[in-house]
């Protein structure tokens, strides 16, 4: 009978000591509607990136971005680390 009393002991043992699940946190997907047209605002992040390293070779990691949308101009800005201005066709 000990062995019984043992196991039980273990099982509840593991069940104290497994973390719970969690789950990945939420990621919303942002939309920029405008006239007839849409673009998806992590598309437009991804194009800045893209542009940044395809322009003059830059390898430099990216600390900061910050992306301005104009859809009156049919374009985005965006300023890397502070340095590096650009833009984009939307």
């Amino acid at each position: 009978m000990p062995r019984k009393a043992s196991t039980k002991a273990a099982a509840a043992k593991t069940a104290k000591t497994e973390a719970p699940k969690r789950t990945a946190p939420m990621k919303p997907q942002v939309y920029l509607q405008y006239d007839a047209n849409q673009v998806e605002v992590d598309a437009v992040v991804a194009a800045a990136k893209a542009a940044f390293k395809e322009e003059k070779g830059h390898r430099a990691a990216i600390k900061s971005l910050d992306v301005y949308l104009k859809p009156q101009e049919g374009a985005a800005y965006y300023v890397i680390n502070g340095d590096f201005t650009g833009k984009i066709d939307l």
